[in-house]
């Protein structure tokens, strides 16, 4: 193996940096920067130019002298490598600088670090005034870059904790004093290694394994090509977000039981549960074809005639029924009709669930009370219908679908 004639700017050639043996953690100087060297048993000094650098070594490039034994080289002001040099490449002036110590305006380093790695090898104009920024005030920095990545976020404005993270060399690791427990840190590194190769921004949830936490995870990548993380505690939000929607949720609930007089009443999953359980099921129907609908009025009949029901009012609650079930074909995909009868057998209740996408809370009043609203999370405009033929109609929506209860009393 010999030293590139063009090195290092001839990229398709590797051996100043397979010399090295840093694991590939390694990049070329280009162009070649020119570096005072001492040797440090004769106090001699002179030149040698800097022609690749890892975290734990640099390869240097000296025709006129070796660089054997332990040598300082200085690459800016106040900012020096000591090592112990070999010659890297046999048969040329190329040598392996082991680092043992970094010295600094107030630091005494074992190696170089992740800050100096990346604006020696990774920055286009290697400077070498930026290495002298002081570790705190680069982190810090970088804390207010990862903070201006995420001001657009309007969840900043209701969080209390937000813990910020750099990822470089396949480590996380704080910037600041102030971190997340170990098993979300853990779970951070997972999620920040398998977006890694994306390059662009992430974003992630992370929620404890005792549920009692949630974080959102951003990832944005930084000028000197590090990644940022901020890691933001959301648990107290969606505790407040979960609130406001109830609440608005009961807004919505009071006003249509009110414009209704309470035929009309909002149900949660929960209060939909136990109002089930009141009764026992008698019959349930998939409905996928309009031809369906025939056999839905049949088998209802079937199951309500000996229960004493009028003819009047059972007439009138095959056509909420068969008006409600037309309304999963009409936008969607059909659904599941389930009748139940209530403990007492003094009042049925016919389910239809609609495995749509379900209707937007703020959609509810007009795909329910205003004729002619039509859109594909619709209750159609036969619903005015369906409340005028039942005694009570209950609405259970979410992303899961949407259920129908229609409720009718036997013995009216």
């Amino acid at each position: 193996m010999i030293l590139c004639e063009r090195c290092p700017d001839n990229p398709t050639c590797d051996n100043c940096l397979v010399a090295l043996r840093s694991g590939g953690a390694a990049n070329k100087v280009v162009p070649p920067r020119t570096v005072k060297v001492t040797n440090l048993a004769t106090m001699e000094s002179f030149q040698a130019k800097l022609v690749a650098v890892s975290r734990t070594t640099i390869g240097l490039s000296s025709s006129d002298h070796v660089l054997h034994g332990r040598i300082e080289i200085e690459l800016a002001y106040d900012f020096r490598i000591i090592g112990s040099g070999l010659r890297g490449i046999a048969g040329d002036p190329y040598y392996i600088i082991d680092i043992e110590k970094v010295l600094r305006r107030e630091d005494v380093l074992e190696r170089l670090l992740l800050e100096e790695f990346h604006t020696w090898h990774m920055s286009g104009e290697l400077d070498p005034t930026d290495v002298l920024l002081h570790w705190k005030d680069r982190d810090d920095e970088r804390g207010r870059l990862i903070k201006q990545e995420i001001q657009k976020l309007s969840i900043l404005r209701q969080i209390e904790t937000i813990f910020l993270y750099l990822y470089d060399e396949g480590k996380v690791r704080p910037l600041g004093d102030v971190r997340a427990n170990v098993e979300v840190e853990r779970e951070m590194q997972r999620l920040v290694e398998e977006a890694a190769g994306t390059g662009g921004p992430v974003r992630e949830q992370i929620v404890t394994t005792d549920g009692t936490k949630v974080f959102e995870l951003y990832t944005s990548v930084l000028p000197d090509r590090t990644c940022g993380i901020a890691l933001i505690d959301v648990t107290a939000v969606i505790a407040e977000e979960r609130k406001r929607k109830r609440r608005e949720w009961e807004i919505y609930r009071d006003i249509l039981g009110v414009v209704t007089e309470g035929k009309l009443l909002l149900l949660s999953d929960e209060e939909l549960f136990f109002l089930l359980r009141e009764g026992h099921k008698l019959l349930a129907i998939d409905i996928r074809l309009p031809e369906q609908l025939a056999e839905l009025r049949k088998l209802f009949k079937q199951a309500l005639e000996p229960l004493g029901i009028s003819d009047k009012r059972l007439l009138q609650f095959l056509v909420a029924v068969n008006e409600a079930a037309s309304n999963t074909l009409k936008h969607g995909n059909g659904g599941v009709v389930t009748l139940y009868l209530s403990n007492d057998r003094q009042m049925c209740r016919a389910v239809i669930h609609d495995e749509g996408q379900g209707i937007l809370l703020e959609d509810i009043p007009r795909a329910t009370l205003q004729q002619g609203f039509s859109t594909r999370h619709s209750l159609g405009a036969g619903f005015h219908v369906i409340l005028q033929y039942c005694d009570r109609v209950y609405l259970s929506s979410s992303l899961a679908g949407t259920k129908l209860i229609l409720e009718c009393i036997l013995s009216r």
